[in-house]
């Protein structure tokens, strides 16, 4: 009887293509983003975004992200996605910050919301069911981290 031989890199990749992707943004097709993407206007206060690969990057067209305009502001916005659970699998949120300026203090943070939370009127205040982000303080000598990792918490 012939035993089949597989690779571990094979069983590998044959794991990475069975994952779902939820949701992915690369901002590669211009303006269309804006179709995607609500900025609350909650608050008069809450900066603007825009899309930049900003003042250094791998490649200037797939590097791009969205960029804050203003400093000294919050800002707020949201880009929505099918409903889904992940009862029983691992759920896996990645992104990517990257500060070009210095700052005194700020940070990024990445929330999930429920299906029907209203884009427009997004605030501190909205519900939430994920939120994992850093925190930089620059005038003391330290600065933290705020993570929320999931634990047995499903969507």
């Amino acid at each position: 009887m012939a035993v089949a031989r597989v690779p571990l890199w094979a069983i590998c990749m044959l794991r990475v293509t069975l994952a779902t992707v939820y949701f992915q943004e690369e901002f590669l097709d211009g303006e269309h983003w804006r179709n995607r993407w609500v900025q609350s206007t909650n608050d008069s206060r809450f900066g603007h975004f825009r899309v930049s690969s900003g003042k250094f990057y791998g490649h200037k067209e797939k590097d791009k992200g969205l960029q804050t305009t203003q400093n000294g502001r919050f800002y707020a916005i949201s880009a929505r996605f099918k409903p889904f659970s992940n009862k029983g699998k691992t759920l896996v949120i990645q992104y990517t910050v990257k500060h070009e300026q210095k700052m005194d203090c700020g940070g990024g943070y990445i929330k999930v919301f429920p299906a029907d939370i209203d884009q427009k009127n997004l605030n501190e205040k909205s519900q939430y069911y994920i939120m994992f982000g850093e925190f930089r303080w620059y005038k003391s000598t330290t600065s933290g981290d705020f993570e929320n990792p999931l634990t047995s918490q499903d969507l």
